[in-house]
């Protein structure tokens, strides 16, 4: 889960407000949970790969309170390579609300903490986000007051649009920009454009894709891996 810089955050932050204030009034229906469990061949996020290029499982729990606020849990098995003190698994809070205004835009804003268990340095971090969606289209972004590692304050920007295909096959394309306030995060770069296309077919709860992630990120930039290198992967997961 990245998205803006300063003065970007403010005006995306400004827009969905201004979404939120013009919502269409939603028929309230009753609380409702929903599942989840899959397998990656490797989770890659914002393009840089968390499980040293190898395979993850993941799943988590959500409940949706029918009337546009929603929470949930979601954990993925990672991978840092740090040795003998290495983190075991990724787990994530959230919280939010959502929703579409009389106009048919879409909109989303919420909080997330991630939290890291398995290794003795403190990797967690929170992040505010939101989006809005036009149709096939999307635009979000994301803040955190100090990214991970304690990293210092991060901005992200994206954008998305989905495509559907002949037998009920999406393609999907995203493209996010990355800031950080300072150049610790990666080996001396405080910004980095990350990217991926994907195609998926559903089954009934059972989702399968495919996609190609990459970042702009050199080795030497990537903590001296290939962690943000282009790489095709794959998923499974199963809903219900």
């Amino acid at each position: 889960m990245g998205f803006n810089k300063k003065v970007a955050a403010i005006v995306s932050g400004s827009v969905l407000a201004m979404a939120i204030s013009s919502a269409a009034t939603a028929e309230e229906s009753g609380p409702s949970f929903s599942a989840n469990v899959g397998v990656v061949t490797d989770y890659r996020f914002r393009g840089i790969s968390q499980t040293d290029s190898n395979p993850a499982v993941q799943a988590g729990v959500d409940l949706d309170l029918g009337n546009g606020f929603y929470a949930g849990t979601w954990a993925s098995q990672v991978d840092f390579a740090y040795g003998a003190d290495e983190t075991d698994f990724e787990q994530d809070f959230y919280g939010g609300y959502a929703g579409e205004t009389a106009g048919g835009v879409g909109y989303d804003v919420g909080y997330i903490y991630y939290a890291y268990h398995g290794s003795d340095q403190d990797e967690d971090y929170q992040e505010v986000y939101g989006s809005l969606s036009f149709g096939d289209a999307s635009v979000g972004f994301a803040y955190s007051d100090d990214y991970w590692l304690q990293s210092g304050a991060f901005y992200y920007l994206n954008a998305g649009y989905s495509f559907s295909l002949a037998n009920d096959i999406s393609l999907d394309l995203s493209a996010g920009l990355n800031l950080f306030d300072e150049e610790i995060f990666l080996n001396g770069s405080d910004s980095y454009i990350d990217y991926s296309v994907s195609v998926g077919k559903e089954f009934g709860g059972l989702a399968l894709s495919a996609s190609l992630v990459g970042t702009d990120v050199s080795d030497e930039e990537c903590f001296l891996t290939d962690w943000c290198e282009p790489t095709v992967l794959a998923g499974a997961s199963y809903s219900w």
